[in-house]
């Protein structure tokens, strides 16, 4: 037997000792640990917890709609099918597998396939828009086959539609999806297929039509599949916007101008407030916010008439004739010719060895302002411009809203041009000279005017003078405009000239005219070069459509007391009595028919 000294026994006692120490110590700091973890920081642990148990899920707002001023729907909203894929992230099963499952129940673009590929790469388990619009067949097959695709989710979405379709597309615009440029850093813009106003007033008053974002609380589970919905916060739906506009004249409009490139104005010439933008031919607004083809938009870049140019507003034209009113009034108002000052028109103008033709070869004869006006006597206002100089008539020329845009609330407007000596030197860095004044004072040369400036002009010239600028929203009170610093005796001369192109028989509208007594309308007609004229008197119909000059009207109505000011302008339309005066004059008749008790009562605003 062996003996176990007492030392070594001694050694023994310590080493356990020693290991139990060191498991107690273990044991007291696990425990403390344990202790510090659910006592002192429970409430944090505990949040961490629960926000990997609940998931925050952002809910589209519905968009607000667009209604013309007697409630009728001009961008609206309704319900579609749709699409989406949640990636489980359990590893279960490849994301991946499931798109190429999917791509056999239904049709998914190879772009979208790629976006998606590339978003499980950049957005990890983030809902991904696989298609829009889903038929009642991929609806079907989708539904049944659910349970065997993790990830898929047939979701409720909103679909903009546009009843009038291509009638208004210019001016109301568009919605599509959001562009890297479209500031996606908001969370609300990167909801799947989410849609933003991309032109017209779509885009102008994105931020009131787009309301606000919901929240949803979802329980999800470790997997981050969804359990149940825990809360809901709703999404605050977008305002709805009313507008001047009259759905009833518009469609009018357009079925009238017909395959003709062109546009129409109509305003309110006291409120501002416009009845009617009608640019022609346009796009399909719902092909573009559903998702344009490649063919759609092929077809409408190669559209010799530029179906997705906004004529009204930035299509920029020699005013032509329409100019003409303003000639007048510029030399009434200097002093240079009164309403009974004459010229003497051969049919030409000299400005020293230079000749100028009147459109009329054999001239007018002698003729004061109310004759020039309704024969549009070229050299009447030759000799009206040359006595008084380019500076004094692009200032009358400014104050009536011409080469500045006129501030309505519509992407792209362009300002055309109202030139005078400094312009010019700025623009081509020559001096002005004699023959420029002459060309402007018929309209043509450098000056360059928008329809919707032309609306403008005639309304501030009808309305005794007031400075009027176009309202597209329906306001409950007239805007306080500042009046024009002109005489309204020179106004009222320039108005009889106007009323003499349409109801005197000299007038070079005369056969156009309302003939309905009270709804008698006063304007005048005008042609825009668009080459130089090689010939006069040439017919214009036997030239190529591209070659020939635009017919311009402006006008209002009823011409004893205004209320409308229209602008028409008919692109290649070869002259503004044959083209673009029938126009203005049905146009002009209907909206007095839709607005019959116009005379002293404010009623634009009322529905009717």
């Amino acid at each position: 037997m062996r003996v176990v000294k007492t030392s070594q026994k001694d050694g023994l006692t310590r080493r356990s000792m020693l290991l139990a120490g060191v498991s107690m110590a273990a044991f007291a700091t696990l425990t403390a640990r344990l202790g510090y973890l659910q006592i002192f920081k429970k409430n944090e642990y505990q949040t961490m917890a629960e926000e990997n148990r609940i998931k925050l899920v952002l809910t589209p707002p519905p968009r607000g709609q667009l209604l013309d001023r007697n409630g009728r729907i001009l961008a609206g909203r309704r319900q579609h099918h749709r699409l989406l894929f949640e990636p489980q992230i359990d590893g279960q099963v490849e994301p991946l597998e499931v798109l190429e499952k999917l791509k056999k129940l239904v049709p998914i673009s190879t772009q979208r396939l790629k976006e998606a590929e590339h978003q499980l790469k950049r957005r990890g388990s983030a809902p991904i828009l696989l298609k829009d619009y889903l038929t009642w067949e991929e609806l079907s097959a989708l539904e049944f086959q659910t349970p065997n695709l993790p990830g898929a989710m047939i979701d409720m979405g909103e679909m903009r539609d546009y009843p009038l379709g291509q009638m208004l597309a210019h001016l109301v615009g568009y919605v599509s999806t959001v562009a890297k440029n479209d500031n996606p850093d908001s969370p609300l813009l990167k909801l799947p297929g989410f849609k933003i106003g991309k032109n017209g007033i779509e885009k102008s008053m994105e931020e009131v039509l787009q309301g606000q974002a919901g929240i949803r609380s979802v329980e999800v589970n470790v997997h981050g599949s969804h359990l149940r919905e825990v809360s809901r916060k709703p999404s605050v739906a977008g305002k709805d916007v009313t507008l001047t506009l009259d759905e009833r004249l518009q469609r009018f409009i357009v079925e009238r101008l017909g395959d003709e490139s062109g546009a129409v104005i109509v305003m309110d010439v006291h409120n501002g407030e416009i009845l009617a933008f009608a640019s022609n031919p346009a796009f399909d607004p719902n092909k573009f916010s559903e998702g344009i083809s490649a063919n759609y938009w092929k077809e409408l870049q190669e559209n010799e008439r530029n179906p997705l140019l906004n004529k009204a507003i930035t299509g920029q034209y020699p005013p032509g004739s329409t100019f003409k009113m303003m000639t007048g009034l510029a030399g009434l108002e200097a002093g240079v010719i009164n309403t009974q000052t004459r010229f003497f028109c051969p049919g030409h103008y000299y400005m020293g060895s230079h000749r100028f033709n009147c459109w009329k070869e054999e001239g007018h004869g002698s003729v004061n302002l109310e004759e020039a006006l309704a024969k549009s006597c070229d050299t009447y206002f030759y000799n009206v411009g040359q006595r008084l100089g380019i500076e004094k008539l692009a200032e009358v020329g400014k104050e009536f809203g011409l080469g500045a845009p006129t501030g309505l609330n519509v992407p792209g407007e362009k300002g055309g041009a109202m030139p005078n000596s400094a312009w010019k030197m700025k623009r081509f860095k020559q001096p002005w000279q004699g023959g420029d004044t002459i060309n402007v004072a018929i309209g043509q040369g450098y000056v360059l005017t928008t329809p919707l400036q032309l609306a403008v002009m005639v309304a501030r010239l009808v309305n005794g003078g007031y400075a009027v600028t176009p309202q597209l929203t329906l306001q409950n009170d007239a805007p306080d405009y500042k009046p024009i610093p002109v005489k309204q005796e020179h106004l009222v001369a320039i108005k009889l000239g106007m009323d003499a192109v349409m109801n005197k028989p000299m007038g070079t509208a005369y056969a156009q005219r309302i003939q309905e007594l009270g709804m008698e309308m006063g304007g005048k007609t005008g042609t825009a070069q668009v080459r130089r004229i090689l010939q006069r008197g040439q017919d214009q119909n036997t030239l190529p459509w591209h070659l020939r000059h635009h017919a311009l009207f402006v006008g209002y109505a009823p011409v004893d007391k205004p209320r409308f000011a229209i602008s028409v302008v008919i692109e290649h339309g070869g002259g503004g009595a044959s083209a673009a005066a029938p126009v203005a004059r049905d146009v002009l008749r209907k909206v007095q028919e839709l607005y019959p008790n116009i005379r002293g009562i404010q009623l634009l605003g009322d529905s009717v």
